[in-house]
């Protein structure tokens, strides 16, 4: 086999045992081509047809879980805190009441105004407060599962420009509109207020509450974990 060391002194050995007439010199360059063209040959192989090591596989399970170790329970607590509060339904309700200045049960003497109420209502989860006992990582799972309190009512906000107000329904014998005091609308106004917290108490509506936060945490773990991490929502017994 020709080493690249072997050319070395093979050449070295021509010149010190070259004579000075042409024909050794003819010779000479012949021998170095064909060492060089034989040299080239070799290289050749090396580079071109000499078997390769095949090139490293690249794995999405081991991307994934490469990742999912430098995900800790603090870091994702801190950025779920962040977050402060997140509101899962939001609903408008309407409940209509009536102003009754009737005289006994007699439609002569009847007279009624009704008024027709109008409210933005919604639930909340409080994400500010949790803590490290709420939130665990299973990394041979790749899921989280994070423990929450249940959805709230948060806000139930009357839409005044909304209310309506229809004409006042008189018998023959009764006149004028039906007029309320400041206090009066106000103690109206208090328990609208209860009725539609009531409303927003329905299992179904309830149900939404509590689907949306499931979601919305889903979502917002996703975003925080570039979707490495499936998500369990389980909420805290009142």
């Amino acid at each position: 086999m020709i080493t690249r060391g072997g050319i070395f002194i093979f050449i070295l050995n021509l010149f010190k045992n070259k004579k000075s007439d042409g024909k050794i010199h003819f010779k000479l360059s012949i021998t170095l081509a064909s060492i060089l063209i034989i040299f080239g040959v070799f290289l050749g192989y090396k580079i071109f047809v000499s078997p390769k090591s095949p090139p490293k596989q690249w794995s999405l399970t081991d991307n994934i879980n490469n990742k999912v170790k430098f995900i800790s329970e603090e870091s994702l607590i801190n950025e779920i805190r962040n977050v402060n509060k997140i509101i899962p339904l939001e609903v408008e309700f309407s409940e209509t009441i009536i102003i009754d200045e009737s005289w006994g049960s007699f439609n002569a003497f009847k007279k009624f105004k009704k008024i027709k109420f109008f409210a933005n209502c919604s639930y909340s989860v409080d994400l500010s407060t949790i803590s490290e006992n709420d939130i665990k990582i299973n990394k041979l799972k790749n899921e989280v599962e994070l423990q929450l309190e249940p959805p709230t009512v948060f806000s139930i906000d009357l839409n005044e420009e909304k209310t309506t107000y229809e004409e006042v329904n008189n018998g023959i014998f009764r006149f004028g509109d039906v007029t309320l005091t400041s206090e009066e609308y106000g103690v109206i106004e208090k328990e609208v207020s209860k009725s539609f917290e009531k409303k927003m108490q329905d299992s179904e509506i309830y149900d939404k509450a509590t689907t949306n936060t499931t979601l919305a945490l889903k979502t917002l773990v996703g975003q925080i974990t570039n979707n490495e991490l499936s998500v369990k929502v389980i909420f805290k017994e009142n």
